[in-house]
């Protein structure tokens, strides 16, 4: 394919040429009728702006919600949670009745893993966040400590 730009430069100058050879020779100094050249006027419209439509099943929008929860709730990533009891179910309920009232700002539960329970307290995404949890929980649970739970 030849380069294009090696002939736009030489057409470029004949023409200039051109045009100031018809200028010398030219008696008329009229201004107004002194360019022979008859230009057509173009107008020049920008294009049209595109628009797209998407259509999607409603499902989608309800299993990115779902998706987004999971998320916050730390089911898809290591989080960090802190144990505040490990032994009989009777005492379990009683040390999560606790925990909620003392400290209502951070969700609690109890788990069952043969022959005892746990009771763990609080989804934290950093180390950083549920070391300062477990300072604050610490005054009322001295035994409380932070750790990953394993995926099961």
């Amino acid at each position: 394919m030849l380069n294009m730009k090696n002939y736009f430069l030489p057409l470029g100058f004949c023409l200039l040429c051109n045009h100031a050879i018809n200028a010398q020779e030219g008696t008329n100094s009229n201004p107004d009728t002194s360019n022979n050249y008859n230009f057509t006027p173009v107008n020049i419209l920008p294009p049209p702006e595109a628009s797209v439509t998407i259509n999607q099943d409603p499902k989608i929008k309800m299993l990115l919600d779902i998706k987004s929860k999971m998320e916050k709730d730390g089911e898809f990533s290591d989080r960090y949670k802190i144990q505040l009891y490990y032994g009989n179910l009777n005492q379990a309920n009683e040390i999560m009745k606790t925990a909620k009232q003392a400290f209502p700002q951070w969700d609690s539960s109890i788990q069952w893993e043969t022959p005892n329970y746990k009771v763990w307290i609080g989804n934290y995404r950093s180390k950083i966040e549920a070391d300062r949890a477990l300072k604050e929980i610490k005054k009322e649970f001295p035994s409380a400590f932070r750790f990953i739970p394993e995926k099961k």
